[in-house]
């Protein structure tokens, strides 16, 4: 079948079909279209507006940019006015010019501030491939520590504060906790050459759902070569005290994220072994009443300084 001049086999694609392709909710395409005129130019008497390639081929420039951190009022006017006789080749040049035309409103990952607002701004669009860029970018040029702190933590905060006050945007908050996990893993498997010879245990307290910090330790303690295993959520003591029997660890880490999750039965249940383990107890859920052999230490950066020391770092 022949294609006519002025159309191609994207013509005529619904908001839905358009949100599935480049990976930008269908919500904040209505939102462009409303505030930025980056809506469907395709139009049928009687039926709704279709987007044809050329609004696809904008549509892709604008959430570049928006993801390197050009405002979207200016994104769109860069999109808009791009020259989409070659698009794909065209993208590193495009970069290059839009760079030197709104520099102001370029992100600077050097920035927290920035860096949190970029990545927000991605996760808002449930642009899971975008938070993955800019997170893997942040870890490999900042560390585990500098992000965690500066980025990581505060938006997912924000994020979580956003849904107890609203009831809204639970999804994304889920959507970045997968992504920043999946991350931190592929920066735990990097211990090529462990400086460890008895691994660092990492678990979660018995009523305690939530890991992902578990995997920032994890993950920071990877990038000096030391070797941990992860154990997961709701850890039963029998089952935490059989793991160490096995491994012998150097370290035992147990995190608790709020009251009522923390049982102090764990530490307990945990069998005296030579050389006897660092037992530490991290996260907001341990209250003062821990074993006389058990620490506490309140920063990812204070945990790593002893967990270093613990596995002869």
């Amino acid at each position: 079948m022949e294609i006519p001049p002025n159309s191609s086999p994207e013509a005529g694609l619904t908001v839905a079909a358009v949100a599935r392709r480049i990976g930008v909710a269908p919500d904040t395409l209505r939102t462009w279209d409303r505030r930025y005129g980056m809506g469907p130019s395709e139009h049928m008497p009687g039926k709704h507006r279709r987007y044809n390639s050329d609004d696809m081929a904008r549509l892709e420039i604008m959430r570049r940019l928006v993801m390197d951190g050009v405002m979207p009022a200016e994104a769109a006017r860069v999109a808009k006015s791009s020259d989409l006789s070659n698009v794909v080749s065209a993208r590193p040049s495009l970069h290059l010019v839009t760079e030197q035309e709104v520099s102001e409103d370029v992100v600077d990952f050097d920035s927290p501030k920035n860096a949190c607002r970029g990545l927000t701004r991605a996760a808002g669009m449930l642009d899971a491939v975008a938070c993955q860029t800019l997170i893997a970018r942040l870890l490999e040029t900042k560390g585990v520590l500098w992000a965690w702190d500066n980025v990581l933590v505060p938006v997912l905060v924000a994020l979580g504060e956003k849904w107890a006050n609203t009831g809204e945007g639970i999804e994304i908050e889920h959507m970045l906790s997968e992504v920043v996990v999946g991350e931190l893993k592929v920066v735990m498997m990097s211990v090529d050459q462990p400086v460890n010879v008895r691994p660092v245990i990492l678990a979660s307290a018995p009523h305690e759902l939530h890991t992902l910090p578990l995997y920032a330790v994890g993950a920071a303690l990877a990038e000096h070569q030391i070797s941990s295993r992860i154990l997961g959520a709701r850890m039963p003591a029998d089952a935490l005290a059989a793991a160490c029997r096995k491994l012998g660890p150097s370290a035992v880490v147990i995190w608790s994220q709020s009251f009522g999750t923390a049982d102090l039965e764990t530490w307990r249940a945990i069998e005296p072994q030579r050389p006897a383990p660092l037992k530490l107890a991290i996260g907001p859920g341990w209250g003062s009443d821990l074993p006389g052999d058990v620490f506490n230490t309140p920063s990812l950066a204070e945990t790593l300084i002893a967990l270093a020391q613990a596995s002869g770092h």
